[in-house]
C-alpha cells in the first residue's frame, strides 16, 4: 500500500478536474497537500474542504502561476507553513481556445505559452530551494498527447507549449539529478 504520510505535495491548478483528483488522492494517502487556485477560488475552496472533511491536511495558496511575483508569494506561504516540499506537480494549464493559425492573435499565443509552459518554469525555479531540502524530492510535469502528435485542428499553440513541457522535463531531469530530485512527465 502506498503511503505519503508527512509528505508535502503542491498541485498547481487543483481547483477542478485532474488537479483536484490528484490532490484528493494524495491526501487520502496521508500527504499534506497544497491546493492552488487562481481564477476559480470557489472551486479551490471546495477541493480544500473535501480534503479536510476526509481528515486530511491541506493549505490553499492562490495566485497566477504565469506571474513570477505571485509564484514567489505562494512559495513563501508554503515555506512558512511546511518549510519544505517533497513533491511538486505542475498541473496548471489549459488550451485557452481552439483557433486556426492564421486567425491566432499574438495575445492568445502568449497566454497559451504562459499558462502551459512558462508557468512550469516559474513554479519549478521558485520552489527549487524547498525541494532541495529533501533527500528525495520529485517533480511531475503534466504534458499532453498533443506534445507528440501536434494536437487537433486549432490547437497548434497548445501543442507547441506542451511539446516545450516535454522537452523542459527531459532537460530538467538531467540538470536536477545531482540534487536527487526525480523528474517525470505525465501525458494525459
Amino acid at each position: 500500500m502506498f503511503s505519503f504520510e508527512d509528505k508535502v505535495v503542491w498541485v498547481t491548478g487543483s481547483s477542478t478536474g485532474i488537479g483536484r483528483a490528484i490532490a484528493i488522492v494524495f491526501a487520502e494517502y496521508g500527504a499534506k497537500v497544497i491546493i492552488h487556485g487562481n481564477s476559480n477560488l470557489e472551486e479551490a475552496e471546495k477541493t480544500l474542504n473535501t480534503i479536510k472533511e476526509k481528515g486530511g491536511e491541506a493549505l490553499l495558496v492562490t495566485g497566477d502561476v504565469t506571474q513570477r511575483e505571485q509564484v514567489n508569494h505562494m512559495v513563501s506561504e508554503i515555506k512558512y507553513h511546511f518549510d519544505h516540499l517533497d513533491i511538486l506537480i505542475n498541473n496548471a494549464g489549459t488550451m485557452v481556445k481552439r483557433c486556426k493559425i492564421e486567425e491566432l492573435e499574438q495575445k492568445d499565443w502568449d497566454k497559451i505559452i504562459a499558462i502551459n509552459l512558462s508557468s512550469i518554469f516559474h513554479v519549478t525555479q521558485s520552489a527549487l530551494p524547498l525541494l532541495k531540502k529533501q533527500d528525495k524530492a520529485q517533480i511531475i510535469n503534466m504534458t499532453s498527447l498533443a506534445a507528440r502528435n501536434g494536437g487537433g485542428k486549432g490547437a497548434v499553440a497548445y501543442a507547441a507549449a506542451k511539446g516545450g513541457v516535454s522537452t523542459f522535463t527531459k532537460g530538467l531531469a538531467k540538470e536536477l539529478g545531482d540534487y536527487n530530485i526525480r523528474i517525470n512527465g505525465s501525458c494525459i
